[in-house]
Order: structure tokens, then C-alpha cells, then sequence
């Protein structure tokens, strides 16, 4: 399908889901342009690729119930996640980028990006999309709803870093042990999200072309 045809699905979903009180349309369809603008044209990690993984983060997470436990600023969070986790990425290995010492994404290594480059990278780059002034997605919260929200997103990205991958099976391995015994315990609703554009991620490769 064509790249428009993508952005009217993807704000159709945003707007399905329901948006959080006081964040209008014409915001967050400027949003989507911007995302679709900010991805890099390379093989797997396109505008294609992060549709793809918002689209099946939307349907599991519907399926599952996860949507229903969720309030709307957390609803557009595991969305706008899904969306924005390979934002600007540029279709080549962390090791690459530290080694290549890249001035967009190697050069925050001796900063704050010791681990997960990529996804942390990502992720600003998300909120910097979020924080232009033609889009504001965020103008009008308090400062407690913008901390939550964007720890929130910023968890949902860096769980899509494989490099972690191990401690996720983990932790749902320990879920399920739990769940065992006591049938009534719930996943927190972040382990939800986090999982959902986790799976969503990692299933698209074996999706039929």
C-alpha cells in the first residue's frame, strides 16, 4: 500500500484507541507525517516496517484485552511506541555505530548512550518529533502525566533492543510460574506494553511478503 493510504490507517488506529483529552486530530496526523518524514529509505527498518509493528501491536493488545486496562495517555504511548521505535534508525548494528563512531548516533556513546544505542537514539528522536512546534503533542499536560509518559515510550523502545532479549523471557517465565499458582495475578500494564511491541517487532519477519 501506499505510504499515504499507511498514515490515514495509523491515525486511524491513534484515533480508534481514543485520544487523551485535549490532544486534537489535525496534532497528531502532523505527528504521523513527521515520523513517516524521519525514517530513513533502507531495506527492513522503514516506514513500512514500523506500521507494520504498530498495526500488529494494535490487534494484540486488543485481543488480549491489554487496551481495555489501559487510560488513554497510556493507549497512545504503547501506539506512538510502536511507531517511533525505529525512528531515524539506519539499518546497520550498534557495533557499527560505536565502532564507526558516527557523528548522528556513535557520537552519544561516550555519553548517555553506553547500551542500546539505537533505541535510545529512537526515542529522542521521537520526542523530538512530539516537541516541534508545528506538532506539540504534549503542550497542555502536567509535568507528572509528561514524566510518565515518556518513561513509559522510552521503556517500550528499549525493550525492542535484543541485547535484552534474555532477561525478558525471564521476567515472563516468572510471570507464569506466578500465574500458576494464583490464576487472579495480572502483568503490570508497562511488562504488557513492553511485551506487545516486543513480539510485534520480532514477528515481523516471518510475516508473508
Amino acid at each position: 500500500l501506499p505510504s499515504d493510504v499507511l498514515c490515514h490507517l495509523a491515525m486511524e488506529m491513534f484515533v480508534s484507541a481514543g485520544l487523551p483529552a485535549g490532544l486534537a486530530e489535525d496534532r497528531v496526523r502532523r505527528f504521523i507525517l513527521a515520523v513517516r518524514a524521519s525514517m530513513l529509505d533502507n531495506p527492513y527498518h522503514n516506514f513500512y516496517h514500523v506500521f507494520d509493528v504498530m498495526q500488529t501491536t494494535n490487534a494484540l493488545a486488543t485481543a488480549t484485552g491489554t487496551m481495555a486496562r489501559l487510560d488513554a495517555w497510556e493507549r497512545f504511548a504503547l501506539l506512538s511506541a510502536a511507531f517511533c521505535h525505529d525512528m531515524d534508525k539506519m539499518g546497520v548494528s550498534e557495533e557499527f555505530l560505536s565502532k564507526a563512531g558516527d557523528s548522528t548516533h556513535g557520537g552519544y556513546k561516550n555519553l548517555v548512550f553506553r547500551d542500546a544505542l539505537m533505541e535510545k537514539h529512537c526515542a529522542l528522536r521521537a520526542f523530538g518529533v512530539m516537541a516541534d512546534r508545528d506538532i506539540r503533542i504534549l503542550d497542555g499536560v502536567t509535568s507528572t502525566q509528561y514524566y510518565q509518559f515518556r518513561s513509559s515510550v522510552s521503556k517500550i523502545i528499549l525493550a525492542t533492543d535484543m541485547t535484552h532479549h534474555s532477561e525478558y523471557i525471564s521476567r515472563l517465565e516468572e510471570f507464569a510460574a506466578h500465574r500458576g499458582e494464583d490464576p487472579a495475578v495480572e502483568m503490570s500494564k508497562q511488562m504488557a506494553m513492553e511485551l506487545m511491541v516486543k513480539c510485534a517487532d520480532i514477528s515481523n519477519v516471518i510475516k508473508p511478503s
